[in-house]
């Protein structure tokens, strides 16, 4: 074969996303042409789809050394950059090159995300995709960015319900693409999907970017441990981040299949080969693709569970959305494509890490300090707009200062402390930056209360602040991620009139005891009953 045909060959692997087959081609005329520039590029794009990282960095580099001027080459760098986390730099990278590119659709997607994820700003985030909503190929990428940063800081005029449509008309859009993608999942299919025998045990596949040590772990691993004894386990793992949670994971997985490089299409046809009989979405909306994939419904039945569960999917190939009456009241059904679940024990349950410290016991003589232990991206303008308000009425009542301590390792980028600052002016304002979840841990632990953001609220953050004995105080969203904290004080045995933002006005702390306040007989803590309500919902 010629250079000229190889080089051909390997340009048509990487267009039908073949992307072992593609490096291999790539590398054979690398060999030939050392100094070829695009060849380097297009090896350093099949490294990062293939998530080997310190490699894509090696040939996006070496690419730009021979042609500075291959933007293309310096976005890879950027993702790569990204993925291996060191996000301040592919932030640094992402900016200069928009500064120089600024109509750039594929720079303006990745700096979006970067800001919304690295600086928590939403709404710039959203104005760098505003212009792409329509376009050809990246206006679909668009438009979730504009979804999910709704959800985090929306303008005044939209409202809840509107930012909702908008996820169900995605969710449309999502099962066009879905029947193409159908049909080539059913023509690739060398045998047909084994039948399901009433003989052996059920096969429950999940999948998820997230089988480390995140919300998906926290929430779901003890209901798993116990439904493993029961059902065999395939994980779909579509991250690369592994810890120690990870191995938990491992350690009750019948099957573990590593499908993070799949395209949508591959994925569908790699779930459907492996004929689950339920299949358990931990990704949604931070896995947009695998949502593609599950548009074509490639197990018997699907449902929705943890990660990314901020929302309705929009799809209907969903069997159910497992949830609680707190998450999803009574009159919300109309907001979700998929069919409610209402779990009568709490839609999940916690999980301490091994390294949670003991509740802190309350400093009677010191300063009050009320917490944002949010991720930033929480942190709207409408909850700082109402917290400068707040913090006024609570000082003009307290002869001490009171301070509020922003605890989140973004906060290590001074762009992100400057939006706070700006809006609280009036306030003592102070950010902790831990470098570990165990120190994250122990800066909340010393807080007097939390206070919760909107309209997204607090999760897992919110869960971890009662099981340490920190009151939390907060507002009743509409949506599902606006009722996480509500849901939590519930399930944990609190009275939801004591975990209203408003009763902090009277500055009544009787809630800090110096113990725990997820109480030991919650719903919250037993993983036996809700592991026997999921299997009997899972069972045939």
């Amino acid at each position: 074969m010629t250079l000229s045909q190889l080089l051909k060959q390997a340009d048509f692997h990487r267009r039908s996303s073949h992307w072992l087959d593609a490096l291999h081609g790539y590398q054979h005329v690398q060999q030939q042409q050392p100094d070829n520039s695009v060849v380097a590029h297009n090896i350093a794009l099949c490294h990062l789809a293939l998530d080997q990282v310190d490699d894509a960095i090696v040939q996006s580099q070496r690419a730009l050394q021979l042609n500075p001027n291959l933007w293309q080459s310096a976005l890879v760098l950027a993702k790569a950059l990204a993925k291996r986390n060191d996000k301040p730099a592919a932030l640094a990278l992402l900016q200069q090159l928009h500064a120089q590119l600024p109509q750039t659709a594929e720079i303006r997607i990745e700096l979006a995300k970067l800001t919304l994820h690295v600086l928590g700003d939403a709404v710039q985030a959203r104005q760098l995709v505003e212009p792409l909503l329509n376009h050809e190929h990246h206006g679909r990428d668009a438009q979730i960015t504009r979804l999910v940063t709704q959800l985090y800081d929306r303008d005044p005029d939209i409202t809840a319900q509107q930012v909702n449509q908008g996820f169900l008309d995605y969710g449309v859009q999502q099962s066009d693409v879905a029947l193409q993608t159908q049909a080539k999942v059913n023509a690739a299919l060398a045998v047909p999907i084994r039948t399901t025998s009433h003989h052996r045990r059920l096969r429950v596949g999940l999948i998820s970017p997230q089988f480390f040590a995140s919300p998906v772990y926290f929430f779901t691993i003890g209901a798993w441990q116990y439904l493993g004894m029961a059902v065999d386990l395939i994980v779909f793992n579509r991250g690369s981040k592994t810890d120690w949670a990870t191995k938990a994971f491992q350690r009750i997985a019948k099957d573990w299949l590593d499908v993070g490089v799949l395209t949508a299409e591959q994925l569908a046809l790699a779930i459907a080969r492996q004929s689950i009989d339920v299949l358990v979405d931990l990704g949604g909306w931070m896995d947009p693709v695998a949502l593609q994939a599950l548009a074509t419904k490639p197990a018997k039945k699907m449902y929705k569970w943890v990660g990314g569960q901020s929302v309705t999917t929009g799809l209907r190939s969903f069997d159910g959305f497992l949830s609680d009456s707190y998450q999803t009241p009574a009159g919300s059904d109309a907001l979700y494509s998929e069919p409610l679940i209402r779990l009568k024990s709490g839609y999940v349950t916690y999980t301490a890490p091994p390294y949670m410290p003991l509740p802190q016991p309350p400093k009677s003589d010191a300063p009050l300090v009320f917490g944002v232990i949010a991720n930033p991206a929480k942190v709207s303008r409408a909850f700082l707009a109402d917290l400068a308000v707040r913090h006024l009425r609570w000082q003009s009542r307290h002869h001490q200062p009171i301070t509020l301590r922003l605890i989140d390792y973004r906060y290590q980028h001074e762009a992100v402390c400057q939006r706070v600052r700006a809006a609280l002016t009036s306030a003592t304002v102070e950010f902790v930056r831990p470098a570990s979840h165990r120190d994250y841990l122990s800066a909340v632990a010393q807080l007097d209360a939390t206070l919760d953001t909107m309209p997204y609220s607090g999760g897992l953050t919110t869960i971890e602040a009662l099981t340490l004995g920190v009151p939390t105080y907060t507002r009743m969203g509409t949506l599902f991620c606006e009722r996480h904290t509500v849901a939590h004080c519930h399930y944990a045995g609190l009275l939801l009139a004591d975990c209203c933002l408003d009763r902090l006005d009277g500055l009544d702390l009787s809630g800090r005891t110096g113990q725990t306040l997820l109480q030991s007989n919650s719903p919250r803590v037993d993983h036996v009953t809700l592991a026997d309500e999921l299997l009997g919902i899972f069972s045939p």
